[in-house]
């Protein structure tokens, strides 16, 4: 089986058998996300994020998806979809979308040289309108 068709097939059965056209997916989320700087105690805080992912271009992009928001797709073939799974240097990112239950985690820690950030979100996701992830000019 082709890549595209495991898209294809991953993303129709993730919607409950229905099909997502191009294999786009588009989501407005909110919830709420912990931060804990340092040995600070941890906060409550509201968190909303909208996202565009093209499934088979690879790519996933926030809000207007300019250059600076378009990043690639860590694994679009897994469920939930990792989006972005990074652990270099003094960053740790992991974020996921589960189309199945239409929620989306994101889970970041990172230096910035007054102690550790940790973040984690979980968001309740509506359909949204889609916005092609930016694309190197050919």
């Amino acid at each position: 089986m082709s890549a595209t068709m495991s898209l294809a097939l991953i993303a129709t059965l993730a919607f409950g058998g229905q099909p997502v056209p191009s294999g786009r997916i588009a989501e407005a989320c909110s919830g709420t996300e912990t931060v804990q700087i340092g040995t600070q105690p941890a906060k409550t805080v509201p968190y909303a994020i909208t996202f565009s992912a093209d499934l088979a271009g690879k790519r996933y992009c926030y809000d207007a998806c300019g250059k600076d928001q378009t990043y690639p797709i860590s694994d679009p073939l897994s469920q939930p979809i990792k989006l972005a799974d990074l652990d270099r240097g003094n960053q740790v990112r992991r974020i996921t979308f589960d189309p199945a239950t239409a929620t989306l985690s994101d889970y970041q820690v990172f230096d910035i040289g007054l102690g550790k950030v940790t973040r984690q979100a979980l968001g309740t996701c509506k359909p949204a309108e889609f916005h092609a992830p930016w694309t190197s000019p050919q």
